[in-house]
């Protein structure tokens, strides 16, 4: 659309705080709700989070039922499962609690739930829902996009809509509190990944390059302070507003070529997709250098790295030593030989059919450049 040609639009109302959670009640009543599903995994509940959310919903007069079927990269059956659990249950409101697989499941519910054709003609207008992360990365309580695994052939489609986008997301980084650091730093990962490949999209327009450079920043202060220490409550509400700002901005701006990699790891060898995308997106920055080198040399600069007596391609290879050494400091120094990632041209393959990652990539991509990339990261 061009840097000063651009439409503005987040569909989620954000409610970001420290205690914010307390607002849930309200937040519910406010749709007319009354019987509840909240969607949540194991994870959460062994965490003791799901308690948080019991508490506080006890104090109203609202009805409510856990869906704990959820797993890491979420499948159609489990979306299947949640469909049947919310008819069964008769619910009118959905409240997805956790990361990206939670909530990206909670999409999915609602709009397969959506689509069927009852009497009552409910739409997704009418059935809310609450997104309530608990880590900070994935950027999925704000997105209009999901990404779904199918569990029979193991690849994951992501698909985007408007429709996808939550209703109010309620960000209280005091959720985020019991975070193991591993996954504080896969979440960070993730998060500068969404920013970086918004921000150096060729979809980008200036609202949201605004966004992502400050979650750039935000990442580069706060991340190694959250891995480092779980009860600094400053770097996880920094690390909470990356995650935000990652998510807003991919949502307008689009991703690239290091998710279209990161979804075919992640569906084939069940990496992680923080971890693989923090993997991949090195050699995917040193790639893509050459057809915008003003805005990676302006990474480096967001990094602290002083660019002043330096070419621009000089400056612009200094970002991605930064993120090499984040990396190492938070304990992410792992190649993809580590998890006997080997079928490069079948990644290859299977990355290059994620039209939806690789349209808004600043470079054209062949399947010979995606086999170099997955070498230079084995």
């Amino acid at each position: 659309m061009g840097l000063y040609n651009f439409e503005f639009q987040i569909k989620t109302k954000i409610k970001f705080g420290k205690n914010k959670i307390e607002e849930l009640n309200d937040s519910l009543k406010s749709f007319g709700a009354k019987r509840i599903m909240l969607i949540v995994d194991q994870g959460i509940i062994e965490a003791g989070l799901i308690d948080k959310i019991e508490k506080i919903l006890k104090k109203s007069d609202l009805d409510y039922f856990i869906f704990d079927q959820v797993k890491p990269d979420p499948t159609i059956e489990i979306v299947n499962s949640g469909v049947r659990f919310l008819l069964n249950n008769n619910i009118n409101a959905l409240v997805a609690v956790g990361g990206g697989s939670p909530i990206d499941t909670a999409k999915a519910i609602r709009a397969s739930f959506s689509k069927r054709e009852l009497a009552e003609k409910i739409t997704a207008d009418k059935l809310p829902l609450i997104t309530i992360p608990t880590t900070s990365g994935s950027g999925s309580e704000v997105t209009k996009a999901i990404v779904i695994k199918d569990e029979n052939t193991k690849k994951k489609f992501a698909v985007a809509n408007e429709n996808l986008a939550p209703d109010i997301s309620i960000v209280d980084p005091v959720m985020t509190k019991t975070l193991p650091p591993y996954l504080t730093a896969v979440g960070g990962m993730d998060a500068l990944s969404h920013c970086i490949e918004s921000y150096t999209s060729h979809e980008a327009v200036l609202p949201f390059e605004m966004i992502a450079t400050k979650g750039i920043e935000m990442v580069k202060k706060y991340l190694r302070p959250a891995v480092g220490n779980g009860n600094n409550m400053e770097a996880r509400a920094g690390m909470s507003l990356a995650s935000l700002f990652g998510g807003i901005s991919l949502s307008n701006c689009g991703l690239g070529l290091v998710h279209a990699i990161s979804h075919p790891l992640g569906g084939q060898f069940n990496i992680p997709h923080g971890l693989a995308n923090s993997m991949i997106l090195p050699y995917v920055m040193e790639f893509n250098i050459i057809a915008n080198p003003a805005k990676y040399a302006n990474i480096a600069r967001l990094f602290g790295v002083n660019i002043d007596n330096m070419t621009e391609m000089e400056a612009a290879y200094k970002a991605v030593k930064e993120v090499e050494k984040i990396k190492k400091d938070i304990g992410l120094d792992y190649s993809l030989d580590d998890f006997g990632v080997d079928k490069f041209e079948f990644i290859a393959e299977l990355a290059l059919k994620e039209k939806l990652m690789l349209k808004s990539n600043p470079r054209s991509i062949e399947k010979e450049d995606i086999i170099k990339i997955l070498r230079r990261a084995y």
